[in-house]
């Protein structure tokens, strides 16, 4: 499992790009085939979230009419518990003592969250897919993804839902990652996020009506839903957000 900090100047993959500034993102590097330790995280991670979920669906995978949501459940449970280890394993990458830790899991359908040792403060942790690459996500004037936070439906000014919002992504089609995880070169690009602070600000935030890629709410899965996001542009890259959780 290989951490290196990578260097994304938008201005020089689009030169209308709205983020000027230099973007710093993790990028690990796994790789099963060959490493026995990434093999052994992996498959325990897959285990995990082939068990939720069973717990999510239940029954789902042996009926022919509800396979295919089960199927995209197991590959964001999978994606979503992966991209939960990996920023944990990366906020605790240069502390003598550990950062965070994992939340409770009191509700299967709730979003992945690490909290802080010291003080409880919670990150929420969403992953999505790119397939046109790391650049075009951060760094397109139009498409550009973004940090996803709260539902909006239960968005209340000045409550905290959660006090950090991150972000993954996986720089390959969706299709792919059952693929991607069992052979080397498995590649995951822990991109940033948020502060509950900046969704308060509304001159950053866009409310946006769609299906987040990672949900495993079996209600909301083919339902669009409101959330608050903030785009890219005025994201926090990986070193900052990692500075305000250390902080």
């Amino acid at each position: 499992m290989i951490f290196e900090i990578e260097k994304l100047k938008c201005t020089e993959f689009f030169p209308t790009t709205k983020r000027n500034k230099d973007f710093y993102c993790c990028k690990v590097v796994l790789s099963p085939k060959s490493n026995n330790y990434d093999r052994f995280i992996l498959q325990q991670l897959i285990k995990k979230g082939t068990f939720l979920a069973n717990r999510v669906n239940p029954g789902a995978a042996n009926d022919a009419g509800l396979k295919r949501d089960y199927n995209r459940i197991l590959i964001n449970s999978i994606a979503g518990l992966t991209a939960e280890y990996l920023w944990k394993a990366f906020l605790n990458l240069t502390n003598i003592d550990s950062l965070v830790i994992e939340t409770e899991m009191e509700d299967v359908a709730q979003q992945i969250d690490l909290k802080t040792i010291e003080n409880g403060l919670t990150i929420e942790v969403r992953s999505s897919f790119p397939r046109n690459g790391l650049s075009f996500a951060i760094c397109h004037p139009e498409y550009q993804f973004d940090i996803i936070g709260p539902y909006s439906n239960g968005y209340k000014p000045n409550e905290v839902q959660k006090n950090f919002y991150a972000r993954t992504l996986y720089p390959f089609d969706f299709n792919q990652f059952n693929d991607k995880v069992e052979n080397d070169n498995f590649i995951v690009y822990l991109t940033g996020g948020a502060t509950w602070k900046m969704f308060e600000n509304e001159h950053i935030t866009v409310k946006k009506t769609f299906i987040p890629e990672d949900e495993i709410t079996i209600d909301r899965l083919n339902t669009k839903s409101e959330y608050l996001v903030i785009p890219f542009c005025d994201a926090l890259d990986s070193i900052d957000l990692f500075k305000k959780i250390k902080s």
